[in-house]
């Protein structure tokens, strides 16, 4: 094959290559579709992962706790504490250190709770506040506001322009017995307070009526990062960030490796002794030894001896010539309806005895009494337990 015949047929195939891309491209239809990426991982039990991710890349560090028991040790006041739970299983103890903490000039978010009254839910006064930092600030829950339009503008202190938080419905903050002081910064939604921020000595506590908007799948929405990033920075700008969003008491043995680590690591080092102690011994095993018991024969023997020492030997004639009957019964039909004429005159017959014989090993109750010598009783035994072998 030529130079020429190989640029001619490599021309050819190039040409049908195209052609065939053409009619590809041809026929296909680019179509536009959303699909809806589920929370996986992490995300999927912190409401806040998100927003610790923008806060990192915002370049503030920021840690989530696993729950509000993690607050016994408080971070510097320079770092951010951020609560989106609803405080229950924080005692009055930790709230009271939490406020001096604040008062030291540390900064704290968190939301309203409130909880509900049973008692009362026939009546307008269905909920009440029962959680001692609110009382401590002497605030308490509002009345509900729903929104017509989802997306509201709202002036925050630091920030050059309004920013739009979408929300649907939210529980305002009330000042008890309106009171207020110069230092609060209130941020309201159509007249009434959404966001509060009060100074407090040298801290600041910033209490929103609610914290959903900045949880994971609504961050990203409106301008909620940006009114995240306005409320963390609402004393100063932070070193750090917790971010804590769980009521929860934490695990058994996570308490249990806090508290008693040392008594664990104990009890683990003892039980690899005792595991190591229990795969060795020293010589062989010692044999079991036989258990001590007594044969059939040796039981009957004692039985009989017993009888006899308390002049009981009426007993054993008896249960002899019972287990003769018995024996006869068995090859003899009708034995046991027979008389005792008629059983003497058959066993007589039979075993070619006298019936005088017959009548004294059956029927003669003076061979029982105590007047019997042992050999005669001892006779009188053999005699019938031979008929009852030879029948």
């Amino acid at each position: 094959m030529n130079t020429v015949t190989k640029w001619l047929l490599g021309s050819v195939l190039l040409i049908a290559l195209g052609l065939g891309l053409y009619n590809l491209y041809q026929r296909l239809e680019i179509i536009e579709s959303t699909n809806k990426i589920s929370l996986e991982g992490e995300a999927l039990s912190n409401p806040l992962y998100a927003a610790r991710i923008f806060l990192r890349r915002m370049g503030i560090p920021a840690s989530s706790k696993h729950s509000v028991q993690e607050l016994s040790q408080l971070p510097d006041t320079n770092t951010v504490l951020l609560i989106s739970s609803k405080r229950k299983t924080l005692s009055s103890q930790k709230i009271d250190a939490l406020y001096a903490w604040v008062e030291a000039g540390g900064h704290l978010i968190v939301r309203m709770t409130q909880s509900f009254d049973y008692s009362k839910i026939l009546s307008d006064e269905d909920t009440f506040s029962d959680d001692p930092l609110q009382s401590l600030l002497e605030l308490d829950v509002g009345e509900t506001i729903k929104l017509e339009h989802t997306q509201i503008p709202i002036q925050m202190e630091g920030s050059v322009r309004a920013l739009d938080l979408e929300i649907k419905r939210f529980d305002a903050i009330d000042r008890a017995n309106n009171t207020s002081t110069s230092d609060d910064e209130a941020i309201k939604v159509q007249k009434q307070v959404f966001i509060l921020r009060r100074s407090i000595d040298k801290g600041m506590i910033t209490v929103l009526a609610n914290l959903d908007f900045i949880n994971n799948r609504n961050i990203r929405k409106a301008d909620h990062a940006e009114i995240l990033w306005q409320l963390v920075h609402g004393l100063n700008t932070p070193e750090a960030v917790w971010l804590i969003h769980n009521d929860e008491m934490p695990a058994l043995w996570r308490l249990m490796w806090a508290t008693a680590w040392t008594f664990i690591v104990s009890l683990a080092l003892l039980f690899i002794l005792w595991l190591y102690r229990s795969s060795h011994r020293f010589g062989p095993l010692i044999p079991k030894a036989a258990e001590d018991r007594r044969s059939l024969i040796e039981h009957i023997a004692a039985s009989g001896n017993f009888y006899w020492k308390h002049k009981q030997k009426h007993k054993l004639i008896e249960s002899s010539r019972e287990a003769l009957n018995k024996r006869i019964a068995l090859t003899h039909l009708g034995w046991q309806q027979l008389s005792s004429a008629e059983k003497i005159e058959q066993l007589a017959t039979r075993l070619d005895l006298s019936q005088s014989v017959v009548h004294k090993l059956l029927f003669d109750q003076k061979v029982a009494s105590h007047k019997t010598s042992a050999d005669e009783f001892t006779e009188l035994v053999k005699q019938l337990e031979e008929i009852r072998n030879s029948i």
